[in-house]
């Protein structure tokens, strides 16, 4: 089974509850679309957990992103900004021995995805943090990490292309699913529940950003179980 989840937020207990509520196995795919860190309370033991498992797939949030400028001094200002909730990650990654510290800035860096393409059964998957990405093929971190900030627009989703500009997109003839996390849904439709928007051009858009980063008693993590056949067979909510 393919499973994918999002914005866990250092909300390490979510997230074993989560594993523990699909079943997750050695013989499962896990695609975790960023914002890993910040504003829960285990964010690296979050990041350390990922880093040791084999079949869990990690993208770059805009937390991990503002992360890295941090570290390479390019952006020394977002990562602290209050509603961002960087420096408790901060100062835990400090708290670890030099070498782990490098293990962690490698993975995000050389590691991590910033798209991917899913072709299951009849239908294409286009997986990212945020942001609209159609042509063909994966996009890695390690492909943009001499210009970190050259992605930020993407990442952020602050611009063009970004998810109101799938209607403009050309009608596909494969069913073309988008998913994404980074927008909380409950500011969308009022609800912490999976957002699913479907488009006359054969696009859709799920929303997986239940608010898990509102911290105990507030918001999900979701997750999607899709089955091989590039059908979802099931979603899942932990609290």
């Amino acid at each position: 089974m393919i499973y994918i989840l999002s914005d866990i937020h250092g909300q390490y207990d979510r997230f074993k509850k989560m594993l523990e509520r699909i079943g997750f196995s050695s013989s499962d795919t896990l695609y975790v679309l960023g914002d890993v860190i910040d504003r829960g309370p285990d964010s690296i033991e979050m990041l350390l957990d990922i880093m040791g498992r084999e079949n869990v797939v990690m993208f770059l949030g805009n937390h991990e992103h503002m992360m890295l400028t941090y570290l390479e001094k390019s952006d020394t200002v977002s990562w602290f900004y209050g509603v961002n909730g960087g420096r408790q990650t901060y100062f835990s990654f400090l708290e670890q021995d030099k070498k782990t510290q490098e293990r962690i800035v490698d993975f995000l860096l050389n590691d991590t995805l910033i798209k991917k393409d899913l072709f299951l059964g009849d239908k294409r998957y286009i997986l990212s943090h945020t942001g609209v990405l159609t042509e063909e093929g994966d996009v890695y971190t390690r492909d943009h990490k001499n210009d970190l900030m050259g992605i930020q627009d993407f990442i952020w989703n602050m611009s063009y292309p970004n998810t109101s500009s799938i209607e403009d997109l050309p009608k596909t003839e494969k069913e073309t699913i988008f998913v994404s996390g980074h927008i909380i849904t409950r500011r969308i439709t009022g609800e912490d529940e999976v957002y699913t928007k479907f488009y006359p051009n054969n696009y859709s858009w799920y929303d997986i950003d239940c608010g898990c980063a509102m911290g105990k008693g507030y918001g999900y993590l979701a997750c999607l179980a899709i089955g091989d056949d590039g059908v979802i067979k099931d979603i899942y909510y932990v609290r």
